[in-house]
């Protein structure tokens, strides 16, 4: 087993584990007191609105999780609804509500759900920008008092349901952006940049928070958020973290405080930030994803999916909707359905990367039907189709087609070859350069007429496959 030093040189040559390349599919479950107003304006997508509008987007933005700064624009659509329903009530109230749901909540039936589907890691939520934690910590936050926090350990339960079903556990945890530290609303991503918690008792209360959920938890994934305080906790934690066992790692959110932070703090600086993403976003095959900090093992453009097949292991992380948390005025029209996540999903996995499909409960626990209904189709999908899917990587040895709107994605499982099709498949097709394979077959079902006709395959599709809307063919030996 390699021995990690705490510096970035050392901890940069840690190896990404193959559980996880081999995974494909892992659940974020994004639930906290924000679960119970349940709102944030509808309509886009995060990326759309941070290249329309760069000034104002995260005033804007659809994720219901972000309730508590969107609260704090008081000429905005959170604001103005939270006023109709809640009163001057203040957001710190609605633990009340969150914390009597949880005397009838049990793990169990949510990581029930979660193997069910056919993920393979979990990465919930164990603080988020509200600073409120799912654990009963023994680090107080500093400005919100001791008791900031749920009433039990609801990490650790979940760790060992999780672990009970044969999933890898992860923590998701926000060190790079807390509102009780840094109070200011945040309109852009500039103002996001300039809002990384400093100081002291910012570094404290990171350091012993990440060390007491490592020990509670011994989690498979680090999955941080925004930034770190500090290099040097930073290292210390990654070497301690890495050295204990060999198969863990880290996402790529541990980005550290740079000049161009502190310089976020102009507003002509800002302005210019924000109008350069916007305008980076708007270039086609750009993914939205964090800046790349020294140290990760694995990428996470969110709402995105990496611009093509490399050796950077990745994982595309959103929503079945357009927000994370729970949103309550979401319709059916802002969900994925499907067929939409299947042929997301085998697009990802075409080019390398896994999917970290995000759930948000209700307040009480619960996952609505919007949310489960496309996930139970991936995962019955997965359950017809995961000798192909699971453990793959893309066939460097056949390249992708686009043939009539259809993609057809090789990739091998070991020694066996396989095409992931997204779409229907034409009755007849040519799929040039793959006339040295020798067949192909429907994935436990009917071999295809195959024919040479120089260096390209000449393939007849049978009506019952050719209809399907996303398929798995096997390439013969």
């Amino acid at each position: 087993m390699t021995h990690y030093t705490p510096d970035p040189e050392s901890l940069a040559a840690h190896p990404v584990p193959a559980w996880w390349r081999d995974a494909k599919l892992g659940v974020m479950i994004t639930w906290g007191l924000y679960s119970v107003p349940a709102f944030a304006p509808r309509g886009t997508d995060v990326v759309q609105l941070l290249a329309d509008r760069p000034d104002d987007a995260l005033k804007l933005t659809p994720y219901a999780e972000w309730y508590e700064n969107s609260l704090k624009f008081a000429d905005g659509h959170t604001a103005a609804q939270h006023r109709d329903r809640f009163g001057d009530t203040p957001y710190t109230a609605f633990r009340t509500a969150f914390e009597a749901g949880l005397e009838a909540w049990s793990a169990e039936p949510l990581m029930d759900f979660v193997a069910g589907i056919g993920a393979r890691y979990v990465v919930p939520i164990t603080k988020h920008h509200d600073s409120y934690c799912l654990w009963p910590t023994r680090f107080p936050n500093p400005l919100r008092g001791a008791d900031w926090h749920a009433p039990r350990d609801l990490v650790a339960e979940m760790a060992v349901a999780a672990r009970a079903r044969g999933l890898r556990f992860g923590v998701y945890y926000s060190a790079g952006l807390d509102w009780t530290l840094n109070p200011e609303p945040i309109a852009n991503l500039g103002e996001m940049r300039a809002a990384l918690p400093a100081g002291p008792a910012a570094r404290q209360m990171m350091r012993d928070h990440y060390r007491e959920l490592i020990a509670a938890t011994d989690p498979d994934i680090l999955w941080n958020d925004i930034g770190y305080p500090d290099a040097d906790d930073l290292w210390e934690l990654l070497a301690e973290y890495y050295n204990a066992r060999d198969d863990r790692l880290i996402n790529d959110r541990f980005q550290l405080p740079t000049r161009g932070h502190a310089a976020m703090t102009d507003p002509a600086a800002r302005a210019a930030f924000n109008r350069g993403v916007a305008g980076a976003l708007r270039t086609p095959g750009f993914a939205f994803a964090p800046d790349t900090p020294p140290v990760f093992d694995h990428r996470t453009p969110e709402y995105a999916t990496s611009g093509g097949i490399g050796d950077i292991a990745w994982e595309t992380v959103r929503g079945v909707g357009h927000s994370f948390g729970y949103k309550a005025n979401e319709t059916s029209a802002d969900y994925l359905t499907g067929d939409a996540l299947i042929a997301m999903f085998l697009r990802i996995v075409g080019n390398g990367g896994n999917l970290l499909i995000n759930i948000g409960p209700r307040a009480d626990g619960s996952i609505p039907d919007e949310q489960t209904g496309p996930l139970r189709q991936l995962g019955d999908f997965l359950q017809r189709n995961g000798d192909a899917i699971y453990g793959s990587r893309p066939c460097q040895g056949l390249q992708q087609i686009e043939c009539d709107g259809t993609s057809m994605l090789p990739v091998s499982v070991g020694q066996r070859r396989h095409v992931l099709v997204v779409g229907p498949i034409p009755p007849q097709l040519r799929l040039a350069g793959w006339g040295g394979v020798a067949g192909l077959a429907a994935l436990h079902g009917p071999h295809l007429a195959c024919r040479r006709d120089g260096n390209d395959l000449i393939v007849t599709v049978p009506p019952l496959v050719s209809a399907a809307a996303a398929s798995v063919l096997t390439v013969a030996p």
